[in-house]
């Protein structure tokens, strides 16, 4: 439906344009023959009268071959006179200097009698300056008043008061445009429809105009059938015109019997025209003393604007009623000029009341609009007196050729003083005046161009927002001013002047969602909004309830978008300013310039919080983490246990602060038919990091909770431990387990390999691998397992170690491997020099690996667990 109304709205709009053009056209087209052909274009000797073929408005060529006012033409050429077209296609026809053939009769008993006119040209000379320019300004007239007719509806499509003004205006075309001046006889039907609506139109829609704007008045309020009084007889009365004007224009006999009633009809219909413009009145004036701000201002500009344009046409109106004439004849050409030009006042005075977002006050209109002007004339007084004083000078200097010095020396000062007033002095005059009298715009323009300067500066969002809306109050004297921040998909209320903030539960009233109306348009548009709630083809038409009553209780005005880089950072809400003046484009460029800055610090500043909020995060992130590195270390063995003829070593080196790689060694407790053992486990958690950590705290606890109680049957210890860590962890997540318990009364080693990489048992020149004895725990809840048992010998090494050893890496993604691991062992055992012991071991093996990464990144945990046998440990 909306899009229906739209589209029926844009169609009468594109009829009255074409017909605005057509007019202009003809208009152009008769205006050029009146100046170029005016001589051989024949004049029309007569017009009919009220009686229809009686005769009004004589030439002096009419009057000269006799005939008389109200005279009753019988005749021309020899063809009946039956029509006024009859008479308009003889005009057509004749050259100035033809004769017309005539018969008439002077009154209705009177015998008939014949005469012949010597037709004239329409312009007898050329015509003088003045007369062209009289045409030119009757011409343009009715054509500028449409154009501003069409230009308010395009402006305000859905606004009715835009259309009722467009109505209003089209009757100054019919008005001074003769229609069969300046169309031929095809188009002639269109344009007389045209001429008989718009006139009847223009008294129905200035009525309705007063009625109802800006709002329905208070006198139509109590009395709402006196428009339909006047409304409804005006349009049934306008038929009776089309009547009267087709049979004029094409038959007299068939409206011969509407010739009686056609004089009470059309004093009828003026009367009614004449009530309708004093109803428009008569509502205007009292809603200038009920309404208040904008609205009245508004009002005051229409009353004066519609008073002084008007009232000396209604003046040359009733002249030309009283007279029994057309509108201008018989009055001086310079009387018609200033009142038609006064009559400019008229659509201008209704263009600017509905279009414009906020008005002026009237006298600060008339106060700074007349002395501008004056002003500005004055400087063109002067330059044009100088252009003359300096025609005249070099007028005087050529005309003399016996030129002295001093002559010469006049004549280029007079040329200086001439050029430097035209191209510096008079600039510099100008920017005075403009400075002069838009004092309050140049400072605004200063003052808010160091703020958008100024804004970028600010850190933290509280100042910015105090300085930015600080000084828009007192650059633009506003104030009640809003700010609007974003907060998610919502925009609240951060800050507020000129009103109290609301509590925690008001303060949901005044938000902005990010799909509403508001936000919408402010984010499409990417330009300051007005806050037009007069206007029904405002943006804030769409909006809800709730976001209009927010910006009604902020007195908002303006709406200013502050632009993020992907969306609004936020909205400053403005209110009216003290003195009531609406705001200019000069101010909304202002604005928008400072938006975008303001809009760029919020961002800085946000960003500036969250990087500083991020830091202090990640710094107690990483106490977190040394806390847990700290507590991972605690869970190492922290001393050795003392065991004879063994000696031991480990060392975890993470790739990250905490790790998933472990290690330990314990002693079991020890019964009356046997001495404590010594436990070894060696695990590699998948992954790194906290989550990795945290399986190997849950691995050790589960070890060492369940290793006394499980002493001898290690298959079932580690399938105890198998279904712990698969309770307490991911699906995802898995250890690879190696785990021994050593004899040193048997010195036989007892272990489970559950998946791990195999630890090897270095025996003078041969290598023993412990290989797997089942899958690794924590991924299968009923995985099974078997142990194994090697016997030790004297001096036999036991190396335990996670893939981060054996699969270290260069910068050329090399892998160390577990050859050269053995190999650096190997040589550091064959020393015959000295006993080497766990600890060197494992301190040789480390410093192997980082040779050779030579160091590139640690990609995994490095652990190493060493248990040598002393060779002086004997089989009990």
């Amino acid at each position: 439906m909306p899009q229906r109304s739209a589209r029926l709205q844009y169609f009468l709009l594109a009829v009255v344009a074409a017909l605005a053009l057509l007019h202009a056209y003809g208009a152009a087209i008769r205006d050029f023959n009146v100046f170029v052909h005016g001589q051989s274009i024949v004049r029309t000797p007569f017009e009919s009268g009220a009686r229809l073929a009686t005769t009004t408005n004589l030439r002096e060529e009419a009057l000269a071959a006799g005939i008389k006012p109200f005279d009753t033409i019988l005749t021309i050429n020899g063809q009946p006179y039956t029509s006024r077209s009859m008479l308009l296609g003889q005009i057509r026809r004749a050259s100035p200097g033809d004769p017309m053939t005539i018969t008439y009769r002077h009154g209705s008993d009177a015998a008939i009698e014949s005469t012949s006119i010597r037709l004239a040209a329409l312009q007898s000379q050329k015509l003088s300056p003045f007369q062209i320019s009289v045409n030119v300004i009757f011409a343009v007239l009715p054509f500028f008043c449409l154009l501003i007719g069409l230009w308010v509806v395009f402006a305000r499509p859905r606004n009715l008061n835009a259309w009722l003004i467009l109505g209003i205006l089209c009757y100054f075309d019919a008005l001074i445009i003769n229609p069969t001046l300046i169309v031929g006889p095809y188009l002639l039907p269109l344009a007389l429809t045209w001429n008989i609506v718009a006139q009847a139109a223009m008294p129905i829609c200035l009525m309705f105009f007063g009625v109802y704007f800006p709002d329905r008045s208070q006198t139509d309020i109590k009395f709402p059938w006196v428009k339909w009084v006047i409304a409804i007889p005006l349009i049934l009365l306008c038929s009776t015109d089309f009547i009267a004007n087709y049979g004029d224009m094409w038959s007299f006999a068939s409206i011969s019997w509407f010739v009686p009633y056609m004089y009470p009809v059309n004093v009828t219909e003026n009367v009614l025209s004449a009530i309708a413009i004093c109803w428009f009145f008569l509502n205007l004036g009292p809603k200038i003393g009920q309404a208040t701000g904008d609205a009245r201002r508004r009002l005051r500009v229409l009353l004066v604007g519609t008073s002084v344009g008007l009232t000396p046409l209604f003046l040359l109106l009733a002249v030309s009623i009283f007279r029994e004439s057309d509108v201008g004849q018989g009055i001086p050409e310079w009387v018609n000029i200033s009142v038609f030009l006064t009559l400019l006042m008229f659509p201008l005075s209704l263009a600017y009341v509905v279009v414009v977002q906020r008005a002026m006050d009237l006298r600060i209109i008339i106060r700074q609009g007349t002395r501008y002007a004056f002003a500005r004339e004055s400087l063109t007084v002067v330059r044009v007196g100088l252009a003359i004083w300096l025609a005249f000078s070099l007028n005087d200097f050529f005309r003399h050729p016996d030129h002295q010095r001093n002559d010469i020396i006049r004549i280029l000062c007079i040329i200086g003083v001439f050029f430097a007033f035209r191209f510096v002095v008079s600039k510099r005059l100008q920017q005075m005046i403009d400075q002069r009298f838009f004092r309050e715009a140049y400072s605004t323009e200063q003052l808010l161009s160091e703020l958008s300067d100024e804004a970028r500066n600010f850190t933290e969002v509280a100042p910015l927002l105090e300085t930015i809306t600080r000084r828009l109050s007192s650059t633009l004297h506003i104030d009640r001013i809003a700010v609007f921040l974003r907060s998610g998909d919502t925009y609240h209320l951060q800050l507020a002047t000129g009103m109290a903030m609301p509590a925690a539960g008001g303060a949901q009233f005044f938000s902005l969602p990010a799909a509403s109306t508001t936000i919408t348009t402010l984010s499409r548009a990417k330009a300051p909004a007005n806050v037009y709630r007069d206007d029904p083809s405002s943006w804030l038409i769409d909006a809800t309830d709730a976001e209009r009553n927010a910006l009604n209780d902020l007195s908002t005005e303006l709406l200013v978008p502050l632009p993020g880089r992907t969306r609004l950072a936020g909205v400053i809400a403005l209110g009216p300013k003290s003195s009531e003046e609406p705001y200019t484009k000069t101010d909304r460029q202002l604005l928008q310039t400072i938006a975008s800055q303001t809009g760029l610090a919020l961002e800085n500043a946000e960003l500036l919080q969250n990087l500083t909020t991020e830091v202090a995060q990640r710094e107690r992130i990483s106490r977190e983490i040394e806390i847990a590195r700290e507590v991972q270390e605690r869970l190492f063995p922290q001393t050795y246990p003392k065991l004879s003829g063994v000696d031991l070593a480990g060392f975890c080196r993470p790739a990250q602060v905490v790790g998933g790689d472990y290690y330990d060694f314990f002693l079991l407790p020890s019964d009356s038919t046997t001495d404590s053992r010594l436990a070894l486990a060696l695990g590699d958690i998948s992954g790194k990091g906290i989550s990795a950590a945290l399986l190997m705290a849950s691995l050790r606890a589960s070890l060492r909770s369940i290793a006394g109680l499980q002493q001898s049957d290690l298959a079932a210890l580690i399938s105890h431990v198998n279904k712990l860590v698969y309770e307490s962890s991911t699906a995802n997540r898995y250890a690879t387990f190696f785990y021994a318990e050593y004899d040193p009364i048997n010195h036989l080693l007892t272990y489970v390999n559950a998946g791990h990489n195999p630890p090897y048992v270095l025996r003078g020149t041969e290598t023993i691998a412990l290989e797997p004895t089942g899958t690794v725990v924590g991924l299968l809840p009923d995985a099974e397992y078997s142990q194994a048992t090697l016997q030790l010998h004297p001096g036999d090494v036991l190396l335990a170690f996670t893939d981060g050893i054996s699969e270290a890496m260069n910068h050329d993604e090399e892998e160390w491997g577990e050859d050269n691991m053995l190999a650096s062992a190997r040589q550091l055992l064959n020393r015959p020099e000295c006993t080497t012991t766990a600890d060197q071991l494992l301190t040789c093996i480390f410093d192997a690996a980082d040779k050779f990464t030579a160091g590139a990144p640690q990609h995994d945990d490095m652990t190493l667990l060493v248990c040598t046998i002393s060779r002086t440990a004997t089989n009990n």
